[in-house]
């Protein structure tokens, strides 16, 4: 099969698991809406704990069943088929993600912690584009995008297609994108090891994710797929320096270059952050590459035209949305420093240790340390520690180890290791994606002293799971060890000994809920009806217009999650674009405040540097007040905003000819005529 059509190949497969994981993730969910649980009550979590022990031992019972024979998997007729092992892969974690998070989430239409914090913005963006697919800011009608939309931008066109509201519709599209996330890394793990192997990855992923990172769907998306790039990268400059040496043997290496260059620009398009670490990682593999191979220049030449491309196809890709807000800047356009990475919350405090947690997910990092380790050490030291294992091996009895090799230990169909080469490969990739994070935690750490970060508390979703993937192939390691270096007559109870602990800890794993989600889910259940009543009279008020036609100034900001209107000013300054020029803005407000005027206040809106409000909603405090809160920012300080409360008086909007005034409960809705 030539590469063009072998990548075709593997990008359709990918297409299908997305298809299963996507049906999967959807009936999973219909099936939990129509138990109706009661809630609050502990009868969801008791669900899931039976559920997750029930996939885990069906789990377990196929790729034991793979694992039979002596031909392996493919073409074992006795054992579970590659085609039961790939819908396994892609339909077990999406079923794992979804019933985690439709059970956590049964009771409420909202996502983890419902319109609060950084949701808002997001339910706000997928509205957005549910409107219309126009690239555009979430909130301002006059300044450029900052903020990666590819995301939210096929949220919205999916919410808008199946007809229904985008608020409602975001729930199920994060938990289908955490089931996709587990079936996707399994489909392009099976390029990479064994395809048991793989199985068990995708899984891990699904766990992973679901307890470091549900809050951020649209990262995870790319983080569970960031693993396989780095070790893609080292087999591209591996067989890149073949081909340099050799240019008529070998495979090709293009395939590869437009795989890792697409992923780093998709990544471009949905999160910036993940976008600049995937970015760092495949440098990194590539300048370590080119200084081992140093000494030949055709080899050297190879790999920097290599990374050029990479990084001209994912530039390529990235310009799509980001062309508007760099047009912008380059056209001379004002915009003011980005407050996001000021956010320093005392997670990102300290350096993540998940190996030294007490828990199966911890033991299973713990485990991926030494993995790492052991596999990546210097050879001298690895001659030395393998004389020292084969001495053990003795010592304890092993009869029948002497007969077999260790390459043919790996091959054995019990065993779904990877080969030892490659093996090498993984464990240098996710070795190596382990010191990036400790490495991004001490430049952040550095950073501190300037009174800013650089996020790396977002970095313990991949520092998890390279862990954990490592810790599964140690994990196997260990297990065959123990099994191979026993008496004869005693590997079969070592084997059923090993299986348990397994089976127990997995399930441990599987139905842990992380003490954030538990909050998120409890605020999701508590968030506020939607403000109707406002709604309703901003219609009412503004007859012929639609709601993204409108720029709104408003007391409630739940309104932009409900409807597509812009903003005047933003819920908070770390969602705004620079170009939006926040701290502008809410000068702007402070001085309509003070003029006394209805017709000096309406010309001072039309006249300043941004459009004006068409409709404002202030919160009345008594009958002389009406008052809208504006967000300030003071991050890094552990509370990263307080709320200014800007007043303005009825007297100001007392000219019928140029203000529509109607109370509405305890608000009053205001609009320009």
């Amino acid at each position: 099969m030539s590469e063009a059509r072998l990548l075709i190949r593997r990008g359709g497969e990918l297409l299908a698991g997305l298809v299963v994981a996507a049906l999967v993730g959807a009936l999973t969910l219909t099936a939990i809406d129509a138990l109706s649980l009661p809630e609050p009550s502990w009868l969801p979590q008791a669900l899931g704990a039976t559920v997750a022990a029930g996939l885990v031992a069906l789990t377990g019972w196929l790729l034991l069943r793979g694992g039979r024979g002596g031909r392996g998997v493919r073409g074992n007729s006795c054992g579970t088929g590659e085609r039961g092992l790939w819908l396994l892969g892609t339909a077990g974690p999406a079923f794992l993600a979804s019933s985690h998070l439709g059970l956590l989430l049964g009771g409420t239409p909202h996502y983890l912690f419902g319109l609060g914090g950084d949701q808002l913005n997001r339910v706000a963006y997928v509205t957005r584009f549910a409107d219309s697919p126009a690239l555009s800011d979430p909130f301002y009608a006059d300044a450029a995008p900052f903020y990666p939309p590819q995301w939210f931008w096929v949220g919205g066109r999916l919410a808008a297609l199946a007809g229904v509201e985008a608020w409602e519709f975001y729930k199920p599209y994060a938990i289908i994108t955490m089931a996709i996330a587990g079936s996707i890394a399994f489909v392009s793990w099976r390029w990479l090891v064994p395809t048991r192997l793989a199985v068990l990855f995708g899984l891990v992923t699904a766990v992973v994710g679901g307890h470091t990172n549900a809050y951020e769907p649209y990262s995870w998306i790319l983080i569970c797929l960031l693993p396989q790039v780095v070790v893609a990268t080292f087999l591209l400059c591996a067989r890149a320096a073949a081909r340099s040496r050799d240019p008529g043997g070998g495979r090709p290496t293009w395939p590869l270059v437009v795989t890792i260059g697409v992923y780093l620009g998709w990544a471009a398009l949905a999160y910036t952050l993940i976008a600049g670490v995937a970015a760092l990682l495949v440098a990194l593999v590539v300048v370590v590459n080119i200084w081992r191979h140093r000494a030949e220049r055709r080899v050297v030449a190879t790999l920097i035209a290599h990374l050029a491309a990479m990084a001209g196809i994912s530039v390529a890709l990235a310009l799509v949305s980001w062309h508007r807000f760099l047009l912008a800047v380059l056209g001379g356009a004002e915009t003011e420093a980005s407050v996001a990475n000021d956010f320093a919350p005392e997670i990102g405090s300290r350096w993540p240790l998940p190996m030294f947690e007490v828990s199966a997910a911890g033991l299973l990092c713990l485990i991926g340390v030494a993995w790492v380790v052991v596999t990546v050490w210097p050879d001298g030291t690895g001659r030395f520690t393998g004389r020292v294992s084969a001495s053990l091996s003795a010592r304890i009895g092993d009869r029948e180890a002497d007969s077999h090799d260790d390459e043919a230990t790996h091959s054995r169909p019990g065993w779904p290791l990877p080969a030892p080469d490659r093996g090498l490969v993984v464990a240098q990739a996710l070795g190596l994606m382990v010191l990036t994070v400790f490495g991004w935690y001490a430049l952040s750490g550095l950073r501190a002293a300037t009174g800013s970060t650089l996020l790396p508390f977002r970095m313990i979703p991949v520092i998890t799971l390279a862990l954990a993937l490592a810790g599964v192939i140690g994990s196997l390691a260990l297990a065959r060890w123990a099994v191979t270096t026993s008496p004869a007559h005693s590997r079969g109870r070592v084997a059923a000994v090993a299986v348990v602990v397994a089976g127990l800890a997995s399930i441990q794993m599987v139905q842990h809920v992380s003490e954030e989600d538990s909050r998120f889910a409890a605020a999701a259940r508590e968030t506020a009806a939607a403000p109707t009543d406002v709604l309703e009279a901003i219609e009412e008020m503004t007859p012929g217009r639609e709601p993204s036609e409108l720029v709104v100034l408003t007391s409630v900001p739940t309104v932009y999650a409900y409807r597509p209107y812009f903003t005047f000013q933003a819920p908070a300054q770390a969602y705004a674009t620079p170009a939006g020029r926040y701290t502008e803005r809410t000068d702007e407000i402070r001085e309509w405040a003070s003029i006394a005027s209805p017709r000096e206040l309406a010309d001072a809106m039309d006249s300043g540097p941004f459009r004006g409000p068409d409709v404002m909603v202030f919160d009345r405090e008594g009958s002389r007040n009406w008052m809208v809160p504006v967000a300030i920012n003071e991050m890094p300080l552990a509370r990263n905003n307080s709320r200014e409360k800007i007043r303005f008086h009825p007297e100001q909007f007392a000219d019928p000819e140029l203000f529509d005034v109607r109370e509405v409960g305890s608000r009053v809705v205001i609009v320009r005529r």
